[in-house]
């Protein structure tokens, strides 16, 4: 027993981290907490909070150092450290709740509380808002999070010294509080600040987006430098779109922003990305659009229809977005008012024009839902730099718009592929080139309607060969099961070689050889090695992979290094 002894805390009992209307009783007795003993990593800081009259234990002689802290609790023994320390505070009592006089200093103070969480646990990220608020600091959280490191003031659970690491997300334990407060006394800070009321200038170097990433079948967002600003800890989360991205928890989506905060809470049954300041959401069985404060900028009263189950136009697109009326469709404003007559079918509106069907035939309409081409085509695509490609009685051409035919209709439909619609899928110009099809092989025309790269790629034979749109200047093609790259020439730049390919994005292209994706430059020259079970094309100067045998995908930069920090894993969302 002696030896048991020995080795627990002796100190001071005065109530339960009792926060009371007359503050911390006196000290009643000197006795043991059974529940600290010397090897506890927190057994100085708690004997110091006991001797500065912070902190006191239950009167079962337990500290209980791992539960959890309530805002009111950590509020009242801040601003009882400021007012021991350094502040002048008046903290007498008032009102009937015994937390009233603090959050009444808080608010005084424009420090980030609420007497709605006064009895809720507090978050980490929470404490360090009003860490920093409490020095004068108005921050989100990881820009407090990162005041806290700068100052000396955390190192971040399991000493990793990371957004991350920092855990903003779990709950505040009672030994993990009263080390924040002995932080500020060890590093002398004692004077209490107003908080001002605009954000201050931010020390993490604001991002227009952040990337989605997975770990441990968890999703969190990381900015263009690495830095994990929003843990793992969504079922799953889309990329950023108009400054937001999509996140997904326990049935509800909502959005995060670029600051790493939940933007708008997870409310929602469904939602589209933004688009032009606004979301496509979903409530139930009707959808309406949100804004970016996640307020409904128009009503959710549309009916689920193809439109919003298989995205057709139902994100806005040149200030126009397709709803359904009944069997037919429809475009709106952004104040949800209806601009055009209903049509059989619609596509969504690009370089000015949009394509409406009329019972089988097709034309196009303008932003006013003015008729500028009859309907009279059987097969219709959107207009791609200046040209779109018709079709009518089995032949394809190019027309401007005015609807007056640039490039006749002499290509075949015969052997294309099908659209959602169940008709033959016309091919665009990309890069002034468009693919043709020609008795069974592509070829690439010109803007005249010149062929410039003759037919070569035969869909017809034992490997099904086929050509894609052009992309960085260099088209992707396939020759008996294999992938290479053509110039606008139709030079073979890159031979045939690779089991698969993709377009070439941002100087690099993914390819695959023996099960494993790797990237190569415009030459074919391997710029980073096959190595990964699966990548995607570089956007923004990142692409996502998953590492050989791992269920993650984290980010690589255009050398192959991982740009990551690394994360702490843990389960996020209480």
């Amino acid at each position: 027993m002696k030896k048991y002894r020995k080795h627990c805390l002796k100190m001071v009992v005065a109530g339960v981290l009792a926060w009371s209307s007359v503050g911390l009783t006196a000290a009643a007795e000197s006795v043991t907490f059974q529940d600290v003993t010397s090897a506890y990593w927190g057994y100085d800081t708690i004997r110091w909070g006991v001797e500065q009259r912070l902190v006191s234990g239950f009167p079962d002689r337990t500290f209980k150092p791992d539960q959890y802290v309530k805002e009111s609790e950590f509020l009242a023994m801040l601003l009882r450290y400021y007012a021991n320390h350094g502040n002048a505070l008046t903290l007498q009592p008032a009102g009937t709740y015994w937390a009233d006089v603090y959050y009444r200093q808080a608010e005084a103070y424009h420090w980030p509380v609420s007497r709605a969480q006064s009895a809720r646990p507090i978050k980490r990220g929470s404490v360090a808002k009003l860490i920093a608020a409490s020095q004068g600091f108005r921050y989100d959280t990881n820009n407090a999070i990162q005041y806290l490191y700068n100052q000396g003031l955390v190192k971040g659970r399991g000493e990793t010294a990371s957004l991350t690491g920092f855990a903003k997300e779990s709950y505040l334990t009672r030994t993990e509080a009263v080390q924040f407060i002995k932080n500020l006394a060890d590093k002398s800070i004692v004077q209490a600040k107003p908080a001002p009321d605009q954000p201050s200038t931010p020390l993490i170097p604001p991002s227009e987006k952040l990337y989605p990433f997975t770990q441990n079948g968890k999703w969190g967002y990381m900015d263009a430098a690495g830095r994990v600003l929003v843990d793992p800890q969504f079922s799953n989360a889309r990329p950023f779109r108009d400054g937001l991205g999509a996140v997904y928890f326990n049935g509800k989506w909502g959005f995060v922003g670029a600051n790493g905060e939940l933007a708008i809470p997870l409310q929602f049954d469904d939602v589209k990305d933004f688009s032009e300041g606004l979301a496509a959401a979903r409530v139930g069985y009707k959808y309406g659009y949100i804004n970016k404060q996640g307020k409904w900028a128009i009503n959710p009263v549309y009916p689920l229809g193809s439109a919003y189950e298989y995205d057709r136009g139902v994100d806005f697109q040149e200030g126009l977005a397709v709803i359904t009326q009944g069997n037919k469709y429809a475009f709106i404003t952004k104040s949800g008012k209806v601009v055009s007559a209903a049509y059989d079918e619609v596509m969504p509106f690009q370089e000015g024009l949009a394509a409406v069907r009329v019972g089988n035939l097709w034309g196009y309409i303008d932003q006013n839902g003015k008729v500028v081409v009859k309907p009279q085509f059987d097969i219709a695509n959107d207009f791609h730099e200046g040209l779109a490609a018709v079709a009518r009685n089995g032949r394809y051409g190019y027309i401007g718009k005015n609807g007056a035919y640039v490039i006749k209709p002499q290509f075949s439909v015969e052997g294309l592929n099908y659209n959602y619609s169940g008709k033959p899928r016309l091919f665009d110009f990309h890069e002034g080139l468009a693919r043709v099809m020609i008795s069974g092989k592509y070829g690439y025309i010109d803007k005249t309607g010149k062929t410039v790269i003759s037919p070569t790629f035969d869909t017809r034979n034992q490997t099904g060969d086929y050509a894609t749109d052009f992309s960085d200047g260099l088209a992707m093609v396939r020759i008996g099961y294999r992938f290479g790259y053509i110039d606008k020439t139709g030079k073979m730049v890159i031979p045939a070689q690779f089991d698969e390919a993709e377009s070439f994005s941002e100087g690099l292209a993914r390819v695959r050889v023996k099960g494993k994706d790797g990237f190569i430059d415009k030459t074919g020259t391997w710029v980073i090695s096959p190595q990964f079970s699966h990548a995607r094309s570089f956007q923004d100067g990142l692409a996502l992979v998953t590492p050989d045998g791992s269920n993650d995908q984290i980010y690589i930069d255009k050398k192959g290094n991982y740009v990551m920090k690394q994360v702490a894993g843990t389960d996020l969302i209480q």
